[in-house]
């Protein structure tokens, strides 16, 4: 494609998945349903993502994470691992969204390329409340078990008047 420069890049059901400005590196989103939207994304760091998702549960009691093509088991790992910190419904949904590129030669008598795929998209939505989603969603999941959930009694405590071995050395 050395011969050629993309002149257009549409996006056909992305909302909410990609910003208005097509930049899709950027980890929140910047649309009005995005209060409660948290786009993950290849690049986003997963510490940052969880932290952020832990902010709009506070503020908003439920959080939506948005992901698509390779950032997708990105999502799915954030989703579990705040499931683990607290009692959360959770409803999936999948879905697709087309991609068309438009490619113009630099060289005279070479055609325009245009360029369709297709890119799987998820959406996990996460809500402390049972009233704030559909329960009866078939991509919903019930809050874990209060034994499955980790949290700060969940650690193992170091008991008093016990001390730590060193680590051995090898000569």
């Amino acid at each position: 494609m050395d011969k050629y420069r993309l002149v257009e890049e549409k996006f056909i059901n992305a909302q909410g998945f990609i910003g208005d400005d097509k930049q899709i590196d950027s980890a929140r989103s910047s649309s009005a349903e995005g209060a409660s939207s948290l786009r993950v994304t290849q690049q986003a760091k997963p510490r940052s993502c969880i932290t952020d998702a832990m902010n709009l549960l506070e503020r908003n009691k439920y959080v939506e994470l948005k992901a698509m093509g390779k950032a997708i088991n990105k999502a799915v790992t954030i989703a579990e691992i705040l499931k683990r910190k607290l009692p959360l419904h959770q409803i999936t949904t999948l879905s697709s969204c087309e991609i068309t590129n438009t490619y113009e030669p630099l060289e005279e008598g070479l055609d325009t390329v245009v360029n369709q795929h297709y890119v799987s998209c998820l959406t996990i939505t996460l809500s402390e409340d049972s009233t704030k989603i559909d329960v009866n969603d078939k991509g919903y999941q019930p809050p874990l078990s209060f034994e499955e959930i980790q949290g700060d009694e969940a650690k193992p405590h170091i008991l008093p008047n016990t001390t730590l071995k060193e680590p051995r050395h090898h000569v």
